[in-house]
C-alpha cells in the first residue's frame, strides 16, 4: 500500500472508529478500508480527513459511505475553484469594433467599386 493510500486509510479508520461494530472481523474492516481507499485515492489525505470530520460533525448519527465523502470533496473543490472554472468556460471577450459613419461606409464601398447593396434600386428608363 502506498504512503498516500495509507494516510487515507488511517484517516478513514480514525473517523469511522465510532461506527465500527464489535462483531466486524478484521478481514471485513480491511476490505472496507480498501474500498474507501480505492474511492478516495484521487484526493489529498488532508482533504479527505477534513471532509470526514465535517461529515461527522454535521451528521453525528449517520455513518458515511465513500460516495458521501467524494460528494463533499467535489462540492468543496467547486466552491474553491468557481471563479477559475467560470473564466475557463466563459466566451472570450472580443475587443469593441470600430464604428464608422454611414458616409464613410459609402466612401469605402465607392473606393472599392462596390455599389451599396442596401441602396434602393433605381430603374434606368434607358435600359
Amino acid at each position: 500500500m502506498t504512503e498516500h493510500r495509507l494516510a487515507i486509510g488511517q484517516a478513514v479508520e480514525v473517523v469511522l472508529h465510532g461506527y465500527w461494530q464489535p462483531s466486524d472481523s478484521e478481514a471485513l474492516r480491511a476490505a472496507v478500508l480498501r474500498d474507501w481507499c480505492d474511492t478516495l485515492q484521487d484526493w489529498k489525505p488532508d482533504s479527505v480527513l477534513a471532509a470526514l470530520r465535517k461529515w461527522r460533525n454535521e451528521n453525528p448519527n449517520k455513518r458515511p459511505n465513500p460516495g458521501h465523502i467524494v460528494q463533499m470533496l467535489k462540492e468543496a473543490w467547486g466552491k474553491k475553484h468557481v471563479e477559475q472554472t467560470r473564466a475557463a468556460l466563459a466566451a472570450p471577450v472580443e475587443p469593441p469594433k470600430e464604428r464608422i459613419s454611414p458616409e464613410r461606409h459609402a466612401a469605402i464601398l465607392a473606393e472599392m467599386g462596390i455599389r451599396n447593396p442596401l441602396a434602393a434600386k433605381t430603374i434606368d428608363p434607358a435600359e
